[in-house]
C-alpha cells in the first residue's frame, strides 16, 4: 500500500496523451475492417442490430428465390418435363364467284353491295378464334383429349375441369392466323404435343372454315331468293292489279280498244252522213212537184231529223261539245291510255323480276364463297418448341436483372433507414 502511495500519479497531459494513442487505434482498426455494418460491430466488439439482421436475411432469400430457385426450376423444366411441342401449318384464301348475275346485279337485287360479300376474311379469322369452332371441333376430333393427355407436362397439359372461356384462351395460344393484306391469304399455324395432333387440327380448323363458308353462302343465297322472290311477287300483284282495272274500265265503258271503237264510230257517223245528205237531197227534188205539207215530204222530212239525231249522238260520244268529257271517247281514251301505260310499266317491271328471278334460281347452283385451300396442313418432322436453350438463356437473364433491381431496393431502403 505504501508503495502505490509512493507511485507518481500520471498528470493530466499524459492522460490526454493515453486516450489520444487508444482513440488512434481505434481508428485504424476501423479503417482496415471491412465496410459492411456486421463486420463494423464485430471489429468494435458489438452484436449487429436486428434491423442489419432482417436486411442481411432478406439479401439471402431475394438471392434464394429470385436468382437460384427460378434458374434451377427453369434448367430442370425446360431440360427434363417439358413436353415437345409440333407445328403444322396450312394456308388458304376466300374467294368468291358470281358469274351468273353479273358484277352489281346481286348488289341492286338485295341492297347489299357486291364488295362486302367478295373475299371477307375476316369472317373466317373471328371464326377461328371463337368458341363456335371449338364446338364442331369437339364433335369431330374431340379436340379436348389432344391436349389433355397424360404425358403432358403440367404446365402446358390442359385441364379437363377447364371452362369454355379458359379453353378459348389456351386455344388462341395453341393456334395463330396471319392474314397477308395484299394478296388476303390467310396463314394458320397450329401447335400440339404430336406431330400427328398438329396435322390433324390443322385439317380440322380448315374443314369447319369451309363448313362455315359454304353455311355462309347458304344464308347469302337464301336471303337473295327471298328478296327477289317478294319483288317477283309484288310486281305480280302490281300486274294484276292494273289488267283488272283495264277490264273494269272496258266493261264500265264498252270500250275494248280505243282504236276499234274510233274506227267503228267514224264509219257510222260516215254512213250516217252520206244517208242524211241523200235524204236531204231526195227531198229538195221532190218539194219542186209536191207540197212539204204532203204525207211523203212530212215522212222524208222525219228521216232527216232521225239521221241528224243519230249524227249528233255519234259526235257526243265521239267528242262532248259542252266539253265535261263524261262517257264520251276521248274521256275513255285518256282513262284506257294512261291504264296502257301503267300496263306496259308492270310487265316490264314483271319480266325483269322473272329474269332476275331466274338468274338467281341458276346462280345459286354456285358457291357464292368458297375456301380455296392451296397449301393443305403436312406433318412435321422435327417439334419447334420449346426452344429449351434459348428458353434457359431467357430465366437466367430474366431472374439476373430482377435479382439486381431487388438488391438495390434493398440497398435504397437500408439507407434510408440509417437516416
Amino acid at each position: 500500500m505504501k508503495l502505490d502511495q509512493d507511485l507518481p500519479k500520471p498528470s493530466a497531459l499524459e492522460k490526454s496523451r493515453l486516450a489520444t494513442k487508444a482513440l488512434s487505434a481505434t481508428a485504424r482498426k476501423l479503417r482496415f475492417s471491412t465496410s459492411n455494418r456486421s463486420g463494423l460491430y464485430k471489429a468494435v466488439g458489438l452484436r449487429p442490430r436486428l434491423i442489419d439482421r432482417i436486411f442481411r436475411w432478406m439479401f439471402v432469400l431475394n438471392t434464394v428465390f429470385l436468382l437460384i430457385v427460378p434458374i434451377i426450376g427453369s434448367v430442370v423444366y425446360f431440360g427434363l418435363i417439358a413436353s415437345a411441342q409440333y407445328q403444322s401449318e396450312t394456308r388458304f384464301v376466300v374467294r368468291t364467284s358470281t358469274p351468273a348475275i353479273g358484277k352489281d346485279q346481286l348488289g341492286k337485287v338485295t341492297g347489299l353491295p357486291s364488295a362486302k360479300i367478295a373475299q371477307d376474311t375476316q369472317i373466317v379469322i373471328n371464326f377461328i378464334h371463337s368458341r363456335t369452332i371449338l364446338e364442331e371441333l369437339e364433335k369431330s376430333m374431340d379436340i379436348r383429349s389432344r391436349f389433355s393427355h397424360s404425358d403432358i407436362d403440367f404446365a402446358a397439359r390442359l385441364r379437363s375441369d377447364i371452362t369454355y372461356e379458359e379453353f378459348l384462351d389456351y386455344w388462341n395460344g395453341m393456334v395463330k392466323t396471319t392474314v397477308s393484306p395484299s394478296s388476303g391469304i390467310i396463314t394458320v399455324t397450329v401447335n400440339a404435343f404430336s406431330a400427328e395432333d398438329a396435322r390433324d387440327i390443322a385439317a380440322g380448323v380448315t374443314a369447319a372454315s369451309e363448313r362455315m363458308i359454304n353455311q355462309l353462302s347458304e344464308r347469302i343465297w337464301q336471303d337473295v331468293s327471298d328478296s327477289v322472290q317478294v319483288n317477283l311477287d309484288r310486281a305480280t300483284e302490281k300486274l294484276r292489279e292494273v289488267r283488272e282495272r283495264v277490264a273494269t274500265q272496258q266493261n264500265e265503258s264498252g270500250v275494248l280498244t280505243v282504236e276499234g271503237a274510233s274506227a267503228m264510230l267514224s264509219a257510222l257517223l260516215t254512213k250516217l252522213q252520206q244517208e242524211k245528205i241523200a235524204l236531204e237531197q231526195s227531198y229538195t227534188v221532190k218539194l219542186e212537184s209536191v207540197a212539204s205539207t204532203a204525207p211523203q215530204m212530212k215522212i222524208l222530212a222525219r228521216e232527216i231529223e232521225s239521221k241528224q239525231a243519230q249524227i249528233d249522238d255519234l259526235q257526243r260520244q265521239i267528242a262532248s261539245p259542252e266539253g265535261d268529257g263524261v262517257g264520251n271517247l276521248a274521256s275513255v281514251s285518256a282513262e284506257l291510255s294512261s291504264l296502257e301505260f301503267e300496263t306496259r310499266l308492270a310487265e316490264e317491271q314483271f319480266a325483269a323480276s322473272v329474269r332476275t328471278f331466274e338468274q338467281v334460281q341458276f346462280a345459286s347452283k354456285q358457291q357464292l364463297m368458297y375456301l380455296d385451300s392451296f397449301l393443305p396442313p403436312s406433318l412435321p418432322d422435327d417439334a419447334l418448341y420449346p426452344r429449351r436453350g434459348l428458353s434457359m438463356a431467357l430465366t437466367v437473364l430474366g431472374c439476373f436483372f430482377v435479382w439486381l433491381i431487388s438488391i438495390g431496393l434493398l440497398k435504397v431502403a437500408r439507407s434510408k433507414v440509417d437516416v
